[in-house]
């Protein structure tokens, strides 16, 4: 099955690929208002690219620091948590449902535990569709989830492809240079 067959699993909307921790869970699904208020405040544990409205006392030293602080306080507190995080896999994500390599869940999987972000320790648990395994990837949709979560799903994918759009501009232009 190809990216172009996807379809039926992701449906039409605009799909991105990124590494995710991403695995099988037991945990209860997280409630719609929490995993809504994750995705959405996910820009603010984003340590890979810059705030899109910088501070202007950013280059602070003072401020910087305590940044610093703050992201090693996130990240023990993460691996304190949960030091058994699943290994990130190259998943492809739509709002309406995810395709990760064969294998990754079990084929009885009904919830799956994703982590947002490495600095978040406590991961977003979404129901599926039991996997569909085609090839070398397993495909899901996502069930139970309302539309407004469903809505900050595809407004953070968005976040994600221009992301990766910015990521190929900057290596072209740097490749011109």
């Amino acid at each position: 099955m190809t990216a172009s067959e996807w379809s039926e699993y992701l449906g039409d909307d605009l799909r991105v690929s990124s590494a995710l921790a991403v695995g099988p869970s037991e945990r209860a699904l997280t409630d719609p208002g929490l995993a809504q208020r994750l995705i959405e405040s996910l820009d603010l544990f984003d340590d890979t690219h810059p705030r899109s409205i910088p501070h202007e006392d950013e280059t602070a030293p003072e401020i910087q620091r305590l940044e610093h602080k703050l992201d090693l306080l996130l990240h023990l507190v993460a691996e304190s948590l949960h030091p058994e995080r699943p290994a990130p896999v190259e998943a492809t994500l739509s709002r309406h449902g995810i395709v990760l390599p064969a294998g990754t869940v079990p084929e009885d999987c009904d919830r799956l535990e994703i982590y947002l972000s490495r600095l978040l320790p406590q991961p977003c648990v979404l129901g599926v569709e039991s996997p569909t395994t085609a090839g070398d990837v397993q495909l899901m949709r996502w069930t139970g989830m309302e539309d407004t979560l469903r809505e900050s799903l595809g407004r953070w994918i968005f976040r994600l492809h221009r992301r990766e759009i910015a990521d190929k501009r900057q290596k072209v232009d740097a490749g011109h240079n």
